[in-house]
């Protein structure tokens, strides 16, 4: 991909010099200049913006593998944005050799214009360092293929602030296995003044997919939410009835389902004690809100008469994929492993609280580290709002009415009504 000469090589890194600052979230790294060593540079666009704690991880190994083996890694943060800019840039036939998203995603939108990763993976033995449910599940989603090194992996249940919740006279033996036990749960931090739960509008989906998981499934959630046949499983109308009880009876914060991050910073802010979110949500909370909360976790909770429980829960990854007509593949997959693996690996769990990917890094950050006994005892693992964000023509409908089932603007019954009529 790169046929350009030295002096080329020289003025494009003067520009982009003169440059940095312009692009969305912070613009270029400016570790070193493409005229050191080697002469190689590799261009990796980030999912990051250069304040975050991920970003400061990625340009340190970023300056030490410059320093190991000559190659500049000329980074551009581009914040969240990538989703939306990654396509259009490698369409355009913008020079880039490697970038970073969700795992998800990445397979789901970009596969077309990624690298088989299996031939380099097998030569130096990645299965022996990344979490294998990682690994499998970046395979899964490739269709059986590795199209991308997965790094800071999640897993999703409820955070709750255990100083609010000892307060209301609760322990770790009332952490609730049963959808009436929540009830429970909620009534008794009510009782004691706080908000029991709180939610952002962009997790809606999130909660009520849990719910409906919890009776029939991830598999049969997904076969009536692209099939819309919501007026022939009762189960999904079930789980609004749960979902709306809990808004009904006063169990979630007045403010909810609150625009991101107002809502979980309520935890933060000691004015809400649970938020079923992933694993990165205390990182953020506590860098929102200049706290330090005290997080407990326990799995979302069972229902009565259904087939999943705290074995079920979400594992997810962002990931890194290398762009299949560069010609710093090698290279590329070589940094790519140094972030995922290893003391870098250990620095981005301990730098944003998030579970290490490499099977080595053994200790999970204080801030999570309540989700390691389950997140150890899981036997399926869910997608992401379980699969319920997986249909681009229906993620936004769904979540219009599931946000005005939680403000009572419609009834369970509309609200099945409502996503029947998708068809």
């Amino acid at each position: 991909m790169k046929k350009k000469s030295l002096s080329v090589l020289l003025a494009t890194a003067m520009v982009a010099t003169l440059a940095a600052g312009c692009g969305s979230g912070g613009g270029s790294s400016d570790s070193g200049s493409s005229d050191s060593g080697s002469g190689k540079e590799i261009t990796y666009w980030s999912m990051w913006n250069s304040t975050e704690n991920q970003a400061k991880v990625i340009q340190e190994a970023a300056e030490a593998y410059e320093e190991e083996t000559g190659i500049h890694v000329n980074i551009e943060w581009k914040g969240r944005d990538i989703k939306t800019l990654i396509g259009a840039a490698l369409d355009a036939g913008e020079d880039i050799d490697m970038f970073d998203d969700d795992y998800m995603r990445m397979c789901q939108n970009n596969t077309k214009y990624l690298l088989d990763l299996t031939d380099y993976a097998a030569e130096d033995d990645l299965e022996s360092h990344i979490m294998p449910i990682i690994l499998e599940k970046a395979k899964e989603w490739g269709g059986g293929t590795l199209y991308c090194i997965p790094y800071q992996p999640y897993t999703t249940g409820v955070w709750y602030d255990k100083d609010m919740w000892e307060e209301a006279g609760l322990t770790d033996e009332d952490k609730p296995e049963t959808f009436e036990d929540l009830l429970a749960v909620c009534q008794t931090l009510k009782d004691s003044g706080v908000n029991p739960m709180t939610c952002n509008s962009d997790t809606t989906n999130l909660l009520y997919g849990f719910q409906f998981a919890r009776y029939i499934g991830q598999d049969a959630v997904l076969e009536c939410y692209n099939n819309s046949d919501w007026a022939n499983v009762p189960e999904a109308k079930q789980a609004a009835e749960d979902i709306q009880t809990l808004f009904a009876e006063g169990y979630m914060s007045p403010n909810a389902p609150a625009q991101y991050p107002d809502g979980q910073n309520e935890i933060g802010f000691g004015e809400s004690c649970m938020v079923l979110n992933a694993s990165w949500i205390p990182n953020e909370i506590n860098q929102n809100t200049g706290t330090e909360v005290n997080f407990g976790f326990f799995p979302w909770p069972s229902v009565e008469g259904g087939v999943d429980g705290a074995e079920a829960s979400m594992v997810g990854a962002q990931s890194i994929g290398i762009v299949a007509n560069s010609d710093m593949t090698k290279e590329a997959y070589d940094f790519a492993k140094m972030i995922a693996t290893g003391d870098y690996d250990l620095k981005m769990a301990e730098s944003v609280s998030s579970i290490p990917a490499d099977t080595a890094n053994t200790d999970w950050p204080a801030a999570i580290a309540e989700a390691e006994p389950y997140f150890k005892e899981m036997t399926k693992a869910y997608d992401w709002a379980v699969g319920l964000e997986t249909n681009a023509d229906i993620k936004d409908i769904l979540n219009d009415n599931i946000i005005k089932l939680c403000t009572s603007e419609i009834t369970p019954d509309e609200f099945i009504s409502n996503m029947a009529a998708t068809k």
